[in-house]
């Protein structure tokens, strides 16, 4: 049995390869061009196998084949975070060791492409797969001058924005002794960064903030009588928004690498914490049963109800938790703290996750809304991304780049250019997976023009594997 100390003390919160460089860069229509075989594995594990699988070598590579024209003021790097199993092997695809891939933009130009491992424990120890071993492989964020990899049952990796050379874990000064969560928000208007961080034991969940400076400056705990995944929380102008839903700690397997069951019997909820308030202020609103991995946003109307915009699943991980064969739908939540009630309803047709906004409305109400979309899908393995849709929640118009056959994107970033206020005024970048060169490259679209496709493509010097989250670090 894993005990409380052993588990804080693992997540760190106490204290022949797959390069395929420039030789592979020909024409997809040429027929003397064959991709790659990519690995299957003989497990028939889907995150081990395709571009899924992992590589095997950290690699650099420089001027960086461009196809079509990048914007020449669009200058930073972007980094994405994902599960890369140094073993080549991983229980869940989850568990994998985390890995940095990182292009660099600039004047027109794409100077370099790096990749490498996050140096946790885990990784230098060569501990067994277990999620209670920091990985430092979901994602990554930028705040008061520290670039953070970041995984929920663990504390930050710092990480230098250029080598993506791993620093160490960071604590906040000592002040973190509790795991961070992989989706922290920092406020657009005062600058503080606000996380939670879950756990098998009590506390099952505190609520931190981070000062401008990047100070940690206060840490809650919030009464739960049990632990449950909350992968993602939100906040408003004056409330942090939790997500308490039915995916719950389950100690009985932690022998299987991945314990968490889907425990239905205790309803889904939602609850609002004063982003100033004591622990006896925080007050729960149930919802219709579902999980949701993700949310695009949450604010406050006029009136003072709360909404939430997020991609829900109706359930998950009911018979395996490798199962990961259902899609999301965007959905709207809307909480009357005056009733006490929830309405909620489709957001719009079609399925989507790794919904984004413009980082500078987190917390206000937002206008525009970004998310991969899904083909549905008929086994137990994950629904391949098929595009990238683009909502005016205005206008309430759905417009959607669809990939061409044998393409599949990666989370889509928006990325203002030009000191433009509007939602869609800049770019949107997702690094794409092309199975007829048997590479990646990374696609960069006019966020006004989204289903017009790409306006350049950068070129890989191999394939980069699916991964989860990324940042966007101007220069």
């Amino acid at each position: 049995m894993l005990h409380r100390r052993d588990f804080f003390r693992l997540t760190g919160a106490s204290g022949a390869s797959f390069l395929f460089a420039h030789a592979f860069g020909g024409c997809a229509s040429d027929p003397t061009h064959m991709p790659p075989a990519l690995p299957d594995d003989p497990m028939g594990r889907w995150w081990l196998s395709g571009n899924y699988a992992p590589v095997e070598d950290e690699i650099e590579a420089f001027d960086l084949e461009v196809e079509g024209a990048l914007p020449p003021s669009l200058a930073g790097t972007l980094v994405r975070n994902g599960a890369n199993p140094a073993t080549g092997s991983s229980e869940h695809w989850f568990t994998g060791d985390g890995m940095l891939h990182g292009v660099r933009l600039e004047g027109g130009r794409a100077l370099w492409y790096r990749n490498r491992y996050v140096q946790t424990r885990a990784l230098q120890t060569g501990m067994a797969d277990s999620l209670a071993a920091s990985r430092a492989n979901t994602s990554i964020k930028s705040h008061a001058g520290k670039l953070l990899a970041l995984y929920e049952a663990g504390v930050p990796h710092e990480i230098t924005p250029r080598e993506l050379g791993t620093v160490g874990e960071y604590d906040f000064g000592g002040a973190l002794r509790r795991p961070m969560t992989a989706h922290p928000k920092v406020d657009p208007v005062t600058g503080e960064m606000f996380f939670i961080g879950y756990a098998p034991f009590p506390p099952f969940l505190t609520y931190h903030v981070v000062d401008a400076s990047g100070a940690l400056v206060r840490s809650l705990e919030v009464p739960m009588d049990h632990g449950s995944m909350m992968h993602d929380f939100h906040i408003t102008e004056r409330y942090a928004v939790l997500f308490d839903l039915p995916i719950h700690f389950d100690l009985s397997r932690i022998a299987e690498g991945f314990p968490f069951r889907w425990a239905p019997e205790a309803g889904a909820r939602f609850g609002l914490l004063p982003r100033d308030g004591t622990s006896a202020d925080a007050r729960w609103f149930e919802i219709g049963l579902c999980y949701m991995f993700h949310a695009f946003n949450a604010y406050e109307t006029p009136s003072g109800r709360v909404v939430v915009e997020g991609c829900r699943l109706p359930d998950l991980w009911v018979d395996s938790a490798s199962d990961a064969s259902q899609t999301p739908t965007p959905w709207r939540w809307e909480i009357d703290l005056e009733r006490g009630t929830v309405s909620e309803e489709r957001l719009y047709d079609g399925s989507g996750d790794f919904p984004q906004i413009d980082e500078r409305r987190v917390g206000r109400e937002h206008r525009v809304a970004y998310a991969l979309r899904f083909d549905e899908t008929t086994g137990r393995e994950v629904a391949p991304p098929n595009g990238i849709t683009k909502l005016d929640r205005r206008s309430g118009r759905v417009e959607a780049w669809r990939a061409p056959r044998g393409e599949q994107p990666d989370e889509a970033l928006f990325v203002p250019v030009d000191g433009d206020e509007a939602e869609d005024g800049g770019v949107v970048l997702s690094m794409i997976f092309d199975a007829n060169r048997g590479r990646s490259c990374l696609g960069v679209f006019d966020a006004t023009r989204l289903a017009d496709g790409p306006v350049a493509k950068v070129w890989m010097p191999r394939r980069v594997p699916f991964g989860f989250h990324g940042v966007w670090l101007p220069a």
